[in-house]
C-alpha cells in the first residue's frame, strides 16, 4: 500500500488561517483596556461559592462571588445580573515525593503553603465581551492576576479564557460548575459516580477510616439508601450534587437508589 503524506495546503487548511508562510498566526480577538480591576481583599470582601479539587494538574480551586454574582439562585443562572464578578483562586495542590496530592483527614486536598496563587477573574457589565469577536461569550470579560495586582494573563491575551468559557454555554451564561454552589456539591474528586441510572463503579473497595464521596452525574435526582432498614440515607441528590460517607468499620454496605429500586451498589470495607 502506498504511503500517503501531508501536503503543504492540508496542513494549513488543518491550521485554519495562518496568514502567509513563515509568519506567526494572527492572535484571536480580545479587549486591550482591563476593565475588570484585581479584586483587593477578596478573601474578605467576597462570598465563597465552593472549592472544587482538580486531580489532572493537581490544583485547589477556590470560587468567590460579589454579592451581585451570590444573588443568582437555582433555575436563574442563565442570566447574571450587571455587576456580576467572579474570581477563581488557583493554588497547587500540597503534594508527596511522588507528586501525589495528599489529602486531609476529610479527602480533601490541601493548598501548598510554598505555592502562590493565581487569580482568574471575570466580570459582567453592560457592552462588555464584544472585543472576543466570534469568540464572545455575552458581556463577560475575563483577566488573570498575580496576588500583586500584576496580570498573569492580560486582556490583550485573555482570549482563550473566553474561548474556553464558551464551553459553559448560553444556557448557563457561560458559567461553570454553578450545581456545585446550587446543589451544595463538594467539589471533592468523586471515588464513584451516578450516571444513567447506575451506581459507578457499582462495588467499591476501600480501606476503614476512608472518606468516600459520591457525585450524581446525571440529569435526574437519586438516593443513595441503605439496604438496611433504618440505615443511612442521603435524600434526593439533584444532578449535579455531591455527598460523602465515612466508612470506619469493616465490612459490606449495600445500598441502592429509593426512587429506582434497580439501581444497587456496594461498598466492601477491609
Amino acid at each position: 500500500m502506498r504511503r500517503g503524506r501531508i501536503t503543504v495546503s492540508a496542513l494549513l487548511f488543518g491550521l485554519g488561517s495562518v496568514g502567509s508562510l513563515g509568519q506567526a498566526p494572527t492572535p484571536p480577538a480580545a479587549p486591550t483596556e482591563d476593565r475588570i480591576g484585581f479584586p483587593t481583599d477578596y478573601q474578605n470582601r467576597l462570598n465563597v461559592l465552593y472549592v472544587f479539587d482538580r486531580p489532572d494538574n493537581k490544583q485547589v480551586r477556590t470560587v468567590y462571588a460579589n454579592d451581585a454574582a451570590s444573588s443568582v439562585k437555582f433555575g436563574q443562572q442563565f442570566n447574571y445580573p450587571y455587576g456580576s464578578i467572579l474570581v477563581m483562586e488557583t493554588w497547587r495542590a500540597l503534594q508527596d515525593a511522588n507528586g501525589n496530592p495528599i489529602p486531609d483527614e476529610s479527602g480533601r486536598f490541601q493548598k501548598d503553603p510554598r505555592a502562590v496563587p493565581t487569580l482568574f477573574v471575570m466580570r459582567k457589565e453592560r457592552e462588555f465581551g464584544e472585543a472576543y469577536e466570534q469568540n464572545r461569550t455575552g458581556e463577560w470579560e475575563y483577566v488573570a492576576y498575580r496576588l500583586d495586582g500584576t496580570h498573569q494573563t492580560a486582556p490583550r491575551n485573555s482570549a482563550n479564557c473566553a474561548i474556553c468559557h464558551k464551553q459553559a454555554g448560553q444556557g448557563k451564561d457561560w458559567v461553570f460548575r454553578a450545581a456545585l454552589h446550587f446543589n451544595q456539591g463538594s467539589g471533592a474528586v468523586p471515588d464513584a459516580v451516578i450516571k444513567n441510572y447506575r451506581f459507578v463503579p457499582g462495588s467499591l473497595r476501600v480501606k476503614a477510616g476512608s472518606v468516600v464521596t459520591f457525585y450524581n452525574d446525571d440529569v435526574i435526582e437519586h438516593t443513595i439508601t441503605d439496604d438496611f432498614e433504618g440505615g443511612a440515607d442521603t435524600g434526593r441528590l439533584r444532578g449535579g450534587s455531591s455527598v460523602a460517607f465515612q466508612f470506619s468499620v469493616p465490612g459490606e454496605f449495600k445500598f441502592h437508589c429509593a426512587i429506582h429500586p434497580a439501581m444497587h451498589g456496594t461498598v466492601v470495607v477491609e
